[in-house]
């Protein structure tokens, strides 16, 4: 007999006392149905992960593909840059910008609910 056969019936059909243990300590055995699909925190990192490594991957084909050498100007600054390089650049500071502007209206948000926060508690 090997170790992998069931040495009883019992054990055999899930019906013995053991195996109500070995079901119980399973992964799968204290998840109900309805979670197992679920997302967690980890699995939304790594797909995350995966999208940005994806994503990486496209910008690096983009600079390489666009080598051709542009002028730019900026401010009485001038530089000679790859063209992937050069829009690259200016996708990053104008998200930078955007990201600027959505924390400062954060800022605001939290001021005002922290205001109101302070009136209602203090009609009260």
């Amino acid at each position: 007999m090997s170790n992998d056969e069931p040495e009883n019936e019992a054990e055999a059909s899930g019906t013995g006392a053991d195996a109500a243990v070995s079901s119980s300590s399973s992964p799968q055995g204290s998840v109900s149905p309805a979670h197992v699909g679920r997302r967690t925190r980890i699995s939304a990192f790594w797909i995350a992960l995966v999208v940005s490594l994806v994503v990486l991957v496209l910008l690096i084909v983009f600079v390489l593909e666009n080598g051709r050498d542009a002028r730019v100007s900026y401010f009485g600054a001038h530089a000679d840059l790859p063209l992937g390089v050069a829009l690259l650049l200016g996708a990053v500071i104008g998200g930078l910008v955007v990201a600027l502007a959505g924390a400062a209206r954060i800022l605001q948000l939290r001021a005002r609910a922290r205001r109101l926060r302070r009136d209602v508690q203090a009609t009260q």
